[in-house]
């Protein structure tokens, strides 16, 4: 279930920032490229927790 929350925030957030951009940018919204795009970073952002577990820690070297 947190994973599909996540999704869908990352969806809702998309939308707002592809409004904000399209804005500045003086160019029309494209509803279709803004939730594609951030469809694709919500996965992704879901699978930074399995590869961040995997990972070794750095150990940090102290100069006495």
């Amino acid at each position: 279930m947190k994973r599909v929350v996540v999704v869908v925030w990352a969806i809702i957030l998309g939308i707002v920032a592809g409004f904000i951009g399209a804005k500045l940018d003086q160019s029309d919204f494209n509803l279709k490229l803004s939730l594609i795009t951030f469809l694709i970073f919500g996965l992704l952002l879901n699978f930074v927790p399995e590869i961040m577990r995997n990972s070794v820690p750095i150990e940090k070297k102290t100069n006495k």
